[in-house]
């Protein structure tokens, strides 16, 4: 009698383990699937197939704000060189963070040539969505006097654009006018002048310039 109780109690043991069991491969079946997916997401270069692709996205998302923060702080974009050493990480790593973030359109890039920043020919990364915007009036306000005038000619341009040779008759208008940042300034200091403000926009990626073969065209960016 004693023998048969031990027996049944064993086998209710025994598929308690077995349910137990097919719980535990079809959580690790559900996970397995989970793996593949953030793997083909993030992408299989870059990184070993043994590496867990969740940490690989959150590290790739710690440098994508190492570049915000850069740019909250500096006013411009950053060099690959600076952000590697921001996060510690040898050059190809941060290459291959950039060429992710690049990829996935969390990133864009200019060259310095284009930002008047040197080296001419260096890429400064920005993050493609930024909290600030050009129309906002509280960046129009941190912007030099003499910038604030290009600025909201630019914003008013809405997406039409506007071109140099129009800011250019702006600012001469500014000097007739007296305005602040703007008289008594020769031709050739108001087109210095007028290329400096361009210049600092670009750097704070708030607007953005198209070439074209009559004449260069700016905007701003949402």
């Amino acid at each position: 009698m004693a023998n048969g109780k031990d027996d049944a109690e064993l086998s209710k043991v025994l598929k308690g383990i077995e349910r137990q069991l097919k719980s535990i491969h079809s959580v690790l079946a559900g996970l397995e699937q989970r793996v593949e997916t953030l793997e083909q997401s993030v992408g299989q270069t870059g990184y070993s197939q043994k590496e867990n692709p969740l940490i690989y996205s959150k590290v790739l998302m710690g440098t994508l704000q190492a570049i915000e923060d850069f740019e909250i702080k500096n006013g411009r974009g950053i060099v690959a060189k600076d952000l590697a050493a921001i996060r510690n990480v040898e050059a190809p790593t941060i290459y291959d963070h950039l060429t992710k973030l690049e990829e996935s359109n969390l990133i864009f890039w200019q060259r310095g040539a284009e930002l008047g920043l040197k080296p001419h020919n260096a890429k400064f990364y920005s993050v493609a969505d930024r909290k600030e915007s050009l129309s906002n009036l509280p960046i129009l306000m941190t912007l030099p006097d003499s910038v604030v005038p290009i600025a909201q000619a630019i914003v008013r341009a809405s997406n039409k654009g506007i071109t140099k040779s129009n800011l250019q008759d702006i600012v001469v208008s500014l000097k007739e006018q007296g305005e602040k940042g703007w008289k008594n300034k020769t031709s050739k200091e108001l087109e210095r002048e007028l290329d400096e403000g361009l210049r600092l926009l670009m750097q704070r990626v708030l607007i953005s310039r198209k070439r074209t073969p009559e004449d260069d065209r700016y905007y701003a960016r949402e």
